[in-house]
């Protein structure tokens, strides 16, 4: 903020863009698509419910230039939709695919070195010239980020597989998860070992 106002005003992001507009996206758990309703916000602090003018939602989101910004985000709401209408069906997600999430979502740069690394070459068959759009395109690249959280998240496969290197990773995982539980369980044996000795005297 400056003394004139918003100093980012033309590269304001869509919730700056439809305020004090609330838009209230909903997906039932039977159905395949979200509905958007709105919802009107009214903060004292906002000055321009004082101006004296009448305009309608879709006029006004259009005014915004929200029609854009609101196609490209439908792919993160369905995201979002998705994992709140399927409640505990879908289980907790996995540390890593939170991490998963949150690079994707919010570190677009580090996403991009992900795509590009010989270790998801590895497991991904994406053709070489969707790969190069991809990793040049940051728009195809948010839009592929929610695509592959789609298969992380919740097994669709949007992505396809090389299924051999896959089966390969999957096996490494489960043995080192094994052996770090093996661990752990020698280390609480130790530990009570530890607890019931007794003192030297």
């Amino acid at each position: 903020m400056t003394p004139a106002g918003c100093s980012v005003y033309e590269d304001r992001p869509t919730a700056c863009r439809y305020y004090p507009v609330a838009l209230l996206s909903l997906r039932r758990q039977d159905e395949y698509t979200d509905t958007s309703s709105y919802a009107l916000v009214e903060e004292s602090h906002c000055l321009g419910h004082q101006e004296p003018r009448s305009i309608t939602v879709a006029d006004y989101r259009k005014e915004q230039g929200l029609e854009g910004y609101d196609d490209l985000a439908r792919d993160w709401r369905q995201l979002i939709l998705k994992k709140k209408s399927s409640g505990p069906s879908i289980g907790k997600p996995s540390k890593r695919s939170l991490e998963l999430f949150f690079m994707v979502c919010y570190d677009i740069d580090r996403f991009s070195r992900f795509v590009a690394s010989e270790g998801f070459s590895d497991i991904y068959d994406l053709p070489a010239e969707e790969l190069k759009t991809v990793l040049c395109d940051d728009v195809e690249l948010m839009q592929f980020g929610f695509r592959f959280l789609r298969q992380v998240l919740f097994g669709e496969e949007t992505i396809p597989l090389r299924r051999e290197a896959a089966q390969q990773r999957r096996l490494r995982h489960l043995e080192r998860q094994q052996r770090l539980a093996t661990e752990a369980a020698a280390r609480r044996a130790m530990e009570q070992d530890e607890m019931y000795e007794e003192p030297n005297e």
